[in-house]
């Protein structure tokens, strides 16, 4: 496989950080509507009682709960619970989330619908597209099966499925280094646009764009401002020095891009599933037991496409075979009564 980024190696200490420590998602749905959350942390006691880096935020109105695992005594289980009345709240309380979250469209819907001997519940969970590099198409980079194998929503199971994995890394890592790379560019020729200076050639960048991918790649930089510096010396123009002396909003804005792209790219792998009253009816869940759904969700889920995670149940309402019942025993006694008379 192909040598990795230094910024996309997180995901190699992602997957070892997983391995120790495991992050469950858990919502039961109850017949009125309301449902329970359950965050699940498992791991040794290192990992465990780590500052909580958590897909949803968790604060003191949560229950906590610690206890160790029955099978491995060595791991202990910390458990946030939290109940509530109806997808508003939950909705409302993501919204104020200050983290690099906060960045992230999330919505949870859970819904009941009266259809008189019946009702269904549907719970969806929907996670928008969070890739913060918009200038390129990351189609012309990564395929459909691509994702798939990504997402998580493809399992190897055999060495020929490996490779196909390592592949589409690969292709997400190309994608995103030349994504970074066109961002600075354009935010060079902006500035350059904007000093109008005769002694500066506005696509100056681009005859540097192999060196910009370079540095990129090396990831030898902590601000995107730093490039500025370097096609200066690359070009021999002292005169690019004079574009640090304009707005630097295009740099503080595309390092905001890639701070963002960062959390994400560290973002813990964790398991959403939902349990449903009733018989379930319908899921796009690709793990289904009993009632029971679930969905793995990984940096790749939602960088480049939406995902959305539903499921759909029937309860039987009692209440309205009993009503039934005595009306159709008062219909029956009336036609009695009447036909006696």
């Amino acid at each position: 496989m192909k040598r990795k980024h230094i910024i996309f190696s997180i995901f190699i200490l992602a997957l070892t950080f997983s391995s120790c420590r495991e992050i469950t998602v858990h919502t039961v749905v109850n017949k009125d509507g309301s449902f329970t959350r359950i965050v699940t942390i498992t791991g040794d006691s290192a990992d465990v009682f780590k500052p909580p880096r958590l897909p949803y935020r968790v604060d003191n109105t949560w229950k906590k709960e610690v206890s160790k695992d029955t099978i491995n005594e060595k791991k202990y289980i910390l458990t946030y619970t939290k109940l509530y009345k109806n997808s508003d709240l939950i909705n409302e309380e993501m919204s104020q989330d200050t983290g690099w979250r906060k960045k992230v469209s999330r919505t949870i819907d859970v819904e009941k619908r009266f259809v008189f001997f019946y009702s269904y519940l549907n719970y969806t969970e929907s996670i928008e597209a969070s890739n913060p590099l918009t200038m390129l198409d990351y189609h012309n980079y990564i395929t459909k099966e691509d994702l798939l194998w990504l997402a998580g929503k493809k399992i190897a199971i055999s060495s020929s499925d490996s490779a196909k994995i390592n592949q589409a890394e690969d292709k997400a890592v190309a994608y995103l280094i030349e994504a970074i790379t066109e961002e600075i560019i354009n935010a060079i020729k902006t500035g350059f646009r904007q000093l109008n200076n005769p002694d500066i050639h506005p696509d100056l960048a681009e005859d540097y764009r192999d060196s910009i991918v370079k540095k990129v790649d090396d990831w030898k930089f902590n601000s995107t401002l730093e490039f500025v510096d370097d096609l200066a010396i690359w070009s021999d123009n002292d005169e690019v020095y004079k574009l640090k002396e304009k707005d630097h909003l295009a740099f503080i804005e595309l390092d905001s891009k890639i701070q963002f792209l960062d959390e994400i790219t560290g973002n813990t792998d964790y398991t959403v599933s939902v349990e449903m009253p009733g018989i379930l009816t319908g899921t796009n869940s690709p793990s289904t037991k009993g009632n029971i759904v679930s969905w793995n969700v990984n940096t790749y889920s939602f960088l480049f496409e939406d995902v959305t995670m539903e499921v759909e149940s029937r309860v039987i309402n009692k209440w309205m075979f009993i009503i039934a019942g005595v009306i159709l025993l008062l219909l029956i006694g009336l036609t009695i009564f009447k036909s006696r008379k």
